[in-house]
């Protein structure tokens, strides 16, 4: 007969712990990547609808806009303050003018008191074209930019 070393019943009780392994939760790491993977596309489309028109979105922040972009921000900038400074909506292509924004076209809506206007801006990369909406009261102002 053979005597047992070791621990006893303690022995065995270690010899099974140490075939126990430790595995990740990899389910996890599953849901974490179905809610990264979305909401990284969402932040692409985002970006890239933003940088389209950076001052029509009112973001010209450097990783969307760049110098001519900021030069228009502050152009439009003043284009609104002036077109809400105007009580009458029909005295706010001259104020427009008199900032140095050259006026192509210009439509009066009576029933609402809006305005519609295409505006040239000179800026130093070249020109763009805006449409700019003011609605009766000069508080909302709107603008796109579009093709000269």
């Amino acid at each position: 007969m053979r005597a047992a070393r070791g621990f006893g019943n303690l022995e065995d009780v270690l010899q099974r712990r140490a075939l126990v392994v430790r595995r990740t939760d990899r389910a996890r790491g599953r849901r974490r990547w179905w809610w990264i993977a979305p909401l990284a596309l969402v932040g692409g489309l985002a970006a890239v609808v933003v940088s389209a028109d950076p001052v029509g979105y009112g973001v010209p922040l450097w990783p969307f806009a760049n110098g001519s972009d900021l030069v228009e921000y502050r152009i439009m900038d003043t284009v609104t303050d002036s077109a809400r400074a105007q009580g009458d909506p029909a005295r706010v292509p001259s104020a427009v003018t008199a900032d140095g924004v050259e006026v192509l076209d210009t439509r009066l809506h009576p029933p609402g008191g809006g305005i519609w206007m295409r505006v040239r801006l000179h800026l130093p990369d070249g020109t763009r074209c805006r449409e700019v909406m003011v609605l009766g009261d000069g508080v909302q102002v709107s603008s796109r930019r579009v093709d000269c």
